[in-house]
């Protein structure tokens, strides 16, 4: 990356609200192919939450050069879920964003994103991870998108 933000954040990807099954999301399904896509990934399920129950799929990704980055994906109805890159930085959250894009979503317009920064502030606004681009593409997006919500 050759743009460095050290601020970080939970970021949350998900398909569009009006069309919120779009991804099908089944978590032992998600497992396997995250660590397909990402090899050294680790996954654990997550039992039913309260005040909400619902499943959850945590996990531990390798992003290269020795850095990892942990997520969760809660499905609060089935099949419909959103994926959450937990306390990470633009470059980080860009890497799962392009995997969801690329290699998860059914197509590359179903993508979908906000932070906990963003929900902090009262911001409920998704924005959408770019439909073309690299990593370096989607984490400028990210980027962005905190800079406007720290605006």
């Amino acid at each position: 990356m050759t743009e460095t933000d050290a601020r970080r954040t939970t970021f949350s990807f998900a398909p569009p609200v009006d069309d919120a099954a779009a991804w099908d999301i089944q978590l032992n399904d998600f497992a396997e192919r995250l660590m397909q896509g990402f090899p050294g990934t680790e996954t654990w399920l997550l039992g039913a939450q309260a005040p909400h129950p619902q499943e959850g799929l945590g996990f531990d990704m390798p992003l290269g050069g020795g850095t990892r980055m942990e997520g969760l994906v809660n499905t609060p109805y089935p099949k419909v879920g959103a994926v959450m890159a937990l306390n990470a930085t633009a470059d980080e959250a860009a890497v799962l964003a392009r995997w969801l894009r690329d290699h998860y979503a059914p197509a590359p317009d179903l993508v979908q994103f906000t932070s906990e920064r963003a929900l902090e502030l009262g911001v409920t606004e998704y924005g959408r991870i770019p439909t073309t681009g690299d990593v370096h593409e989607i984490s400028r997006v990210l980027r962005e998108h905190l800079d406007e919500v720290d605006a």
